[in-house]
């Protein structure tokens, strides 16, 4: 996959595809969805399908994510991004979140009352990323769901997940044979 500066998703369509979001939501009587810009790779370059932050926001920039809530949405955005996302994003239904000085927990215990429940797709999300978030809304009473993807549920015309050849990488540039490498994966999983 490669890089391009070519922006598909327009401020304009952010608001009936989040309309389409909280009515499924509703739906499946969940009080909020976390959007990351991640895929389940967590790798910096995210395949067109899996660009479900811009599909929905219109925020393009490579770090974010979208805590979607009934009566707010909220961008989370670091600094470098503060200004791009309030060009990209229709402010009238999405609102900016400086991250990291603002804490998604912090966020939602604000925002939310006690007894949400706050869904994610747990194939988008790091162990770390949502243990930090739950010790964060300890004693609060929201509770974070693993959830299937209500973004992917509502995305209509997604496109197709990328089909190309995979190739092996020469040592050179893997750095490490895929044995030895796949043994250290295994054993790090193991200990977690």
């Amino acid at each position: 996959m490669f890089q391009t500066f070519e922006t598909s998703a327009r401020p304009e369509q952010g608001p009936p595809r989040l309309a389409a979001l909280r009515k499924a939501l509703a739906k499946a009587g969940s009080d909020g969805f976390i959007v990351p810009r991640a895929d389940a790779h967590q790798g910096e370059y995210v395949a067109p399908a899996d660009q479900r932050l811009a599909w929905l926001t219109g925020f393009t920039g490579s770090a974010g994510f979208c805590i979607v809530l009934p009566h707010i949405a909220g961008v989370f955005v670091d600094g470098r991004y503060r200004t791009q996302v309030k060009s990209q994003v229709d402010l009238a239904h999405f609102t900016p979140v400086p991250w990291p000085d603002v804490k998604p927990g912090d966020w939602l215990k604000q925002e939310m009352p006690t007894g949400a429940t706050i869904a994610f797709d747990p194939w988008l999300h790091t162990k770390k990323e949502l243990t930090e978030l739950e010790t964060a809304l300890e004693g609060s009473g929201i509770t974070l769901v693993p959830e299937r993807n209500y973004v992917d549920a509502v995305w209509a015309d997604r496109p197709a997940p990328p089909l190309g050849p995979v190739a092996i990488q020469p040592i050179e540039n893997a750095g490490e044979a895929s044995p030895d490498k796949r043994a250290r994966i295994g054993a790090d999983l193991t200990r977690s």
